[in-house]
């Protein structure tokens, strides 16, 4: 080998320096560089789980956020159908409350223009009375007996649609 250039002794002095170096290497620098690579690893994967996992929690809390804004828009929904039956419920008790009263104005009024009709007419028949008593004692001269004359007032009157009594109340 010689003859090739080779040193037998420095070969293996060689082989036995790159064998030394490459189980240094390894338990130097391999281990440690492959045990980090699997702790990185290791830590990517724990990292990846908590993000699914956080994928997952965020999802869950999505769907419930849903679900309450839904329940709660139903919920509203229900209130404002509730307040407008009662608001027209109001409002139809407000509108007979105010049918009824017109009508009990109505009735009143109907009542105070008759007792008032009533009064007139009654006012009228005593102006009559007392002007057909005045006109039979100016065309006789005399007086009448007033029975007779208040007689005979009443008996025309009544002929006419009503009689006026001695306390001036009309009569049918």
């Amino acid at each position: 080998m010689e003859k090739l250039g080779i040193s037998l002794g420095l070969l293996i002095s060689q082989l036995v320096n790159f064998t030394l170096l490459a189980v240094l290497l390894y338990l130097l620098l391999y281990k440690p560089v492959l045990k980090m690579l699997n702790q990185r690893k290791e830590r990517i994967a724990r990292s990846m789980a908590d993000v699914d996992a956080a994928r997952a929690a965020a999802a869950n809390a999505q769907q419930e956020y849903d679900r309450k804004i839904a329940e709660a828009q139903r919920r509203s929904q229900e209130i404002i159908a509730q307040a407008a039956q009662t608001g027209e419920q109001a409002g139809a008790e407000i509108k007979t409350a105010a049918i009824r009263e017109a009508e009990t104005i109505r009735q009143q009024a109907r009542e105070d223009a008759a007792q008032e009709k009533a009064q007139i007419l009654a006012d009228a028949q005593k102006q009559i009375a007392g002007l057909s008593m005045m006109a039979t004692e100016r065309v006789l001269g005399q007086a009448l007996d007033p029975d007779l004359q208040r007689k005979l007032i009443d008996q025309f009157l009544s002929e006419m649609g009503g009689s006026v009594t001695p306390t001036g109340h009309s009569e049918p």
